[in-house]
């Protein structure tokens, strides 16, 4: 009986897996949400399997599967979907575009937009490109990634400010940096440190910790900056950082990385027997004695490069419940720069807040708190620098006698005494931040009241030792800016019909206070003493105090008709002290269109387009980065007015009543579209912008007493091209690759100068650097130099050409004329991101093409006859019998001693590719974390920053991306030693909680 029961039971248990495991022939149709079509090539899968299956031409499928399988339908183009079989013999799926993009909201001046529906020219950075990018500063994550954008790297110094147009420069002498909004709050973006690190200011946005940013936006055409008014001519950069969500479970997260950087390029130096061989090979063609030579050698490149070294550990958690959200994060970072003395520490906290009060209130407060302490080093034309004076130090120089004392080495100074004995700090504090309130007074009328202050704070102390400056010397500045602002909005936004009207109106009063007060002294009876109350001898005393104050008033009206034809105006009115009384007011404005030319009808029988719009904008911004007395007549006193003996004042500038904004008109066409299945968006814009009433400081004649008085005088012309590119490739559950290119043509024009400063040729010009000037009919960097024309294979001597294009053997500065621009033709970038099931790989290449870069201290280091400098190792490629191509002249030839002379010789190719960023990641599945109630998520990554670069195969130099005067409009692509990029490797993880 057993044995009976025993085989019913297995004959059962038989049936049960077959038919558990039994499949069935399952049909259907697949057909598009937007048209109902059917969709041909879908692909069909059982997850988990091989089995699979893809639809015909009509859309139609057949598979086998069984009741507990999960059906997977995946297209390009569209968002993938599941479905789980069950009892079902017939499964129908509708598979829904992929227009994420078409969804989005971009930020704008004041508020957010439909960016399907917007009108303006915006380039946006999301946190998805911003992701695991370990970068100190936020100007960084624009490299390469925004078309239109030139960011260059003013050096490879920790914390240097960077070099930022957007469309190209719209100022010559009144700035050209754009403006950056953290949180609705316009910062003051003055450099608040003395002149301890060369022609390289510090970095304004050097307190913004990268981790807690959402999204930058680049506001580009005069629809998106005139809401700006006064300060929109360079373009507005918008920061927006992280916030809490609503019924969100509260997320930790914790992102550590460690890093080391080693610098991208160095030039070659002599060592000492390359040097005495090069120095008594040119003493002997010139007739003189040999020298002795010296057998001592010491490297000093070698000694002031180090292995730099990054630590940084950011700890964020971010949630919310109904009516409350939040966003807290802190960031601690460490780094050293790849030469001795460099050295940067920055500790930073923020709290976003906000709370659902009632059914029409809510209130909140974005609040960053940030301090930043840098151990500095002098850059540019600086004997404190470390690599400038390794560079021009003679090898046979040691910096340590016999008994290890560091000695002091004369005008080339010891850098290694410099770093060990004396004291080079710089200390920035920074408060930012607003409170806001949101009341709805009705159900489309909402009124905002915004508190924003931005209080920055610079703290630079230098101390030089008795063996480096006898009897030491010491300083101490400390500058302080202090800025409110009270913005308050009203924003109605109704929907009647086929129409929908937003309307924004505001009002808005800022401030800011600038104080200085800086001390100098010499005479210390100690090495000890660290402080300027020790010194014997005051040196300097300044006390400063400035102040100025705008007012405004901006309306933006947007009008969409069936959510096709668009319309936007703006318009802002500004009053601000720093202008002169009879034009204190100035108003600015942009009208915009927009067709969505996609929504028409005789586009709905195609299907290869699937969004497409045109846009054109015109309309007005301005520019006010000028001193804030620069209207007003100035006295002086102290010792340059003392008169008899007896204090007394000097008028030390005259005034001008009528000073006013530049004004830079822009004109934009653009087109914006998405095809093939939402695969591929293609945008590009075309401008024109041209800046009137230039804000210059005109010469006087000697006669007046007064050297030269802003006015606003010539006109200046950008126009171009901005192309942007990107394709979602694949995009399916366990694999997606997404590409984007980005390029910037850009072509500028300098159309009108005051006849103040004219060449022998007529050229009326602005002059920035010795070999650099904006020129009337030419572009505003336009390099002005003697061409070289190399060493004569036959006669061994160096040719240069006259102004006639003849060769001559006689240097002469008469015979200079325009040679290039500093002005890059193309600047762009290209992205890929690759991701398999947990693995991600991505990289960013960006280039710059049709500019030329002068390497000034080449004129240095290739003095063929001078003993006092060391030589680059190029030298010793000089002539010495016909035929001989080389490098140097003839040691015998009277060109020999010139050839180093400013010439196009120092003059590059500054076109270059750079593999900008490559990393690999790798982040755990979420079903190895699921039986653990710890991590909510991990992942490790390494990453490489300029790792490759592709430039011209004669150009000599450590990198041609440089431009050592910062943001200096005038003067661009000029380099006198400055440090190059560093290369990084970072390895990283992140963990959430």
């Amino acid at each position: 009986m057993e044995r009976k029961r025993l085989l019913l039971s297995f004959f059962f248990s038989l049936i049960c897996l077959v038919s558990f495991g039994q499949t069935s022939q399952i049909t259907g149709k697949v057909t598009s949400a937007s048209d109902g079509s059917g969709l041909p090539g879908v692909s069909v899968t059982v997850k988990g399997t091989t089995t699979g299956s893809i639809t015909d031409e009509t859309g139609s499928f057949s598979i086998n599967a069984s009741n507990k399988d999960l059906l997977v339908f995946s297209f390009v183009g569209y968002l993938p979907q599941e479905v789980l079989v069950g009892n079902k013999k017939i499964i129908n799926v509708i598979l829904s575009d992929n227009d994420t993009f078409l969804n989005e909201l971009v930020v704008v001046g004041y508020g957010e937009q439909s960016k399907k529906l917007s009108t303006q020219s915006i380039s946006t950075v999301t946190s998805k490109s911003i992701k695991d990018r370990p970068v100190l500063s936020p100007q960084e994550l624009l490299q390469g990634q925004a078309a239109g954008v030139q960011m260059v790297n003013s050096s490879g110094q920790l914390g240097a400010n960077s070099s930022i147009r957007i469309r190209g420069a719209a100022s010559i002498t009144g700035g050209g940096q754009p403006l950056f909004v953290v949180d609705g709050v316009p910062l003051n973006d003055g450099s608040l440190s003395a002149n301890q690190g060369g022609g390289t200011s510090i970095n304004p946005l050097i307190n913004i910790n990268t981790n807690d940013i959402e999204s930058m936006s680049v506001l580009k055409d005069a629809a998106a900056v005139s809401i700006y008014g006064s300060r929109g001519a360079n373009g507005v950069i918008i920061i927006t950082t992280k916030k809490g969500g609503k019924d969100k479970k509260t997320e930790i997260n914790l992102d550590t990385y460690t890093g080391f950087s080693s610098p991208t390029g160095l030039i070659g130096m002599m060592n000492t027997d390359q040097f005495y061989q090069q120095v008594n090979a040119s003493r002997t063609a010139r007739g003189l004695a040999a020298v002795t030579p010296n057998t001592d050698y010491f490297d000093w490149p070698d000694a002031v490069v180090q292995q730099g070294r990054t630590n940084n550990l950011s700890l964020s958690a971010r949630g919310g419940s109904a009516n409350t959200t939040f966003y807290v994060s802190g960031t601690y970072g460490k780094e050293s720069g790849f030469t001795i003395g460099n050295d940067l520490n920055r500790l930073s906290g923020r709290l976003n807040l906000e709370h659902k009060a009632n059914d029409f209130l809510s209130i909140g407060t974005n609040i960053s708190l940030s301090n930043v302490n840098l151990d500095r080093i002098g850059v540019e034309n600086n004997t404190f620098a470390p690599l400038t004076s390794a560079y021009l130090q003679l090898p046979y120089v040691l910096p340590r006698d016999a008994n290890g004392n560091l000695l002091n080495t004369g005008f080339i100074q010891n850098v290694l005494a410099i770093e060990e004995l004396n004291t080079n700090l710089y200390k920035a504090g920074r408060l930012t931040g607003n409170v806001f309130a949101n009341f709805k007074l009705a159900k489309d009328l909402v009124f905002r009241t915004d508190f924003g202050m931005d209080k920055n704070t610079g703290d630079s102390k230098a101390r030089s030792v008795d063996l480096l400056a006898p009897s030491g010397s010491g300083s101490r500045d400390l500058q302080i800016d202090n800025k409110w602002l009270s913005t308050n909005t009203l924003k109605y936004f109704k929907e009647f019909g086929k129409s929908t009207i937003d309307v924004l109106a505001g009002y808005s009063y800022e401030t800011s206070q600038f104080d200085r007060i800086a001390v100098g002294g010499s005479g210390y009876a100690s090495d000890g003493l660290p402080n300027v109350s020790s010194a014997a001898t005051p040196t300097s005393t300044i006390e400063e105090r400035s102040q100025w104050a705008l007012q405004s008033q901006f309306l933006r009206l947007n009008y969409s008709l069936s959510n096709k034809y668009l319309l936007e105006g703006t318009i802002r009115r500004d009053g601000s002290s720093r202008f002169g009384v009879n034009n204190r007011y100035g108003i600015f404005y942009a009208m915009s269109g927009g067709w969505l030319v996609s929504e028409e009808s005789f586009m709905k029988n195609q299907d290869f387009i699937n969004f497409m719009k045109l846009t054109v904008s015109y309309g007005t911004a301005g520019n006010d980065r000028i001193g804030n007395f620069s209207s007003l007549p100035l006295y002086g006193g102290g010792t340059t007015a003392d008169y008899l003996g007896l204090p007394g004042l000097r008028p030390t500038q005259t005034p001008n009543p009528n000073l006013t904004w530049e004004e830079t008109a822009q004109l934009d066409l653009g087109i914006q579209t998405t095809f093939f299945k939402n695969i591929f968006t293609l945008n590009l814009n075309y401008y024109d912008k041209i800046t009137s009433g230039l804000l210059l400081d005109v010469p006087f004649p000697f006669t007046t007493g007064f050297a030269s008085a802003s006015q606003n005088v010539g006109r200046m012309q950008n126009k171009g091209v901005d192309i942007d590119f990107s394709a979602n490739i694949i995009n399916k559950k366990d694999l997606n690759w997404t590409v984007g290119l980005n390029a910037g043509y850009v072509k500028n024009t300098v159309l009108e100068l005051p006849n103040a400063s004219v060449d022998p040729d007529g050229n009326r010009f602005v002059a920035g650097s010795a070999a650099q000037r904006a020129v009337e009919g030419r572009s505003l960097n336009e390099f002005y130099m003697v061409r070289a024309n190399g060493v004569n294979p036959e006669t061994g001597n160096f040719e240069w050409l006259d102004k006639d294009g003849n060769p001559t053997t006689t240097y002469s500065a008469n015979n200079r004329v325009f040679v290039g621009s500093a002005i890059p033709k193309w600047v762009g970038g290209l992205n890929s991101n690759v991701s398999y099931k947990g693995v991600d790989l991505g990289f960013l290449f960006n280039f710059s093409y049709g500019n030329k870069i002068l390497i000034d201290g080449l004129r240095f280091t290739d003095n063929v006859n001078s003993a006092g400098f060391n030589k680059s190792i190029d030298l010793l490629d000089y002539w010495k019998a016909p035929g001989d191509q080389t490098f140097v002249p003839n040691l015998a030839s009277p060109t020999a001693g010139l050839f180093n002379q400013a010439s196009t010789l120092q003059l590059q190719n500054g076109s270059f590719l750079r593999l900008r960023n490559v990393s690999l990641g790798y982040t755990i599945p979420s079903s190895i974390l699921k039986g653990q109630k710890i991590f909510r998520s991990a992942r490790i990554y390494g990453m490489g920053q300029n790792l490759f670069l592709v430039k011209d195969k004669n150009f000599r130099g450590p990198d041609p991306e440089v431009s050592a005067n910062g943001p200096n409009n005038v003067i661009q692509g000029e380099s006198f030693f400055a440090l190059p990029q560093a290369k990084t490797f970072t390895f990283g993880l992140n963990l959430g909680f």
